[in-house]
């Protein structure tokens, strides 16, 4: 007999954020409300070329033109021509997405992406589809090319958010606050001498983990060289994602650098290496952030790229669950200030990044759908 409870994800892997919150959520209602689900990638309903070559210049922009793509998100979030051209693209593609979704045949919709979210709202708003449909977003800050009033729920890191949706319409009553969700496995607790051991890594030094997405898009090699300078006893995990290029010059610095260097290519382990942290150096994307959060562990953002990037620095900063640095010069500094056994600043950055994380958000989303929509 088919499973009555059927819930569709869709996801884009820009960035690969947006994928691990809606496999959170999607093994939260396995698990706990007998829900049969599906995450459905939206770049496998593209040719192959097409959706390398979107992921491709979305990279690309991001490591060479960051200023424009920061001008890109401002004017996305203002300009009406904005609002039209993804209305096109919507249009433009929903077909094949309704022949997925009338496939699956799901009982709810759930979005962790907004160029997905487009193309269900498309349907919903052309009654191609009635089935209900959430959005799960994914950052500290939501841009207007989120808003879709088709929508019938939204989940949201924090309260300023519900504030940001009303004003275009979205009704706070359908706004849920509940945190970025996270994998149960940074929940669940964690031996930090056995992962120190697993590692090869010492328990008495302080071990400073860099980290720069799924893609590597971070100088990891030039942060390296950086903390080699160091008087403090560190160790250091760089974590280069799939980044080939990146991960063989970390590599090479292992055996150059006196202070202990762990290389690693693309990890599923993180919530591992963010237990034996004593220090995150890393891009401020939303999971990344919400997952350090969870673990507890303070966070250095390097270079936040405009856009979403500098809003969700903004929220972390504000929340004094976060220091910024952009320059190597003003990266050091810091690092030396923070890793002064005479200075407080680090216990109380993990105070505060306790007190803000959100370690059941994926639990919460997923009862609200089970009720909501069940």
């Amino acid at each position: 007999m088919t499973n009555s409870k059927r819930v569709l994800f869709i996801s884009a892997p820009v960035g690969a954020g947006h994928i691990r919150a809606a496999q959170a959520v999607s093994r939260m209602l396995n698990v706990n409300h007998d829900c049969h689900t599906e995450l459905c990638n939206i770049f496998d309903l593209f040719h192959p070329v097409i959706g390398k070559t979107i992921l491709n210049t979305y990279l690309k922009t991001l490591d060479v033109f960051p200023d424009l793509y920061g001008s890109m998100y401002g004017w996305g979030n203002r300009s009406n021509l904005a609002l039209a051209g993804r209305e096109l693209v919507s249009q433009a593609f929903a077909g094949r997405m309704l022949k997925y979704i009338n496939k699956f045949q799901p009982t709810a919709i759930v979005c962790t992406h907004a160029t997905p979210a487009g193309l269900v709202a498309w349907l919903k708003k052309k009654k191609l589809i009635t089935i209900p449909a959430a959005a799960v977003i994914t950052d500290f800050v939501v841009h207007r090319l989120w808003v879709y009033p088709e929508f019938d729920h939204y989940f949201v890191a924090h309260s300023a958010m519900v504030r940001y949706l009303s004003q275009y319409g979205i009704t706070p009553q359908s706004v849920f606050v509940t945190g970025i969700p996270v994998s149960e496995h940074f929940v669940q607790p964690c031996d930090k001498h056995q992962v120190l051991d697993k590692l090869k890594l010492a328990a008495d030094r302080k071990t400073i983990l860099i980290m720069g997405g799924g893609a590597g898009v971070l100088s990891m090699d030039e942060i390296v060289q950086l903390c080699n300078q160091l008087d403090s006893p560190v160790q250091l995990v760089a974590v280069a994602g799939k980044n080939e290029q990146l991960y063989w010059k970390l590599v090479r610095l292992e055996a150059t650098c006196r202070h202990p260097v762990k290389a690693l290519g693309y990890v599923a382990n993180v919530h591992e290496l963010m237990c034996i942290a004593d220090l995150l150096i890393s891009k401020p994307g939303g999971m990344s952030a919400a997952e350090a959060l969870v673990k507890g562990l303070p966070l250095v953002v390097y270079r936040p790229i405009p856009g979403q990037e500098d809003a969700n620095t903004r929220y972390l900063i504000d929340n004094a669950a976060a220091c910024r640095a952009d320059s190597l010069p003003e990266l050091k500094n810091l690092l030396i200030r923070l890793l002064d056994d005479n200075n407080s600043e680090m216990l109380h950055l993990r105070q505060q990044s306790t007190l803000l994380g959100q370690p059941e958000a994926a639990q919460k989303i997923a009862k609200i759908i089970a009720e909501c929509y069940f």
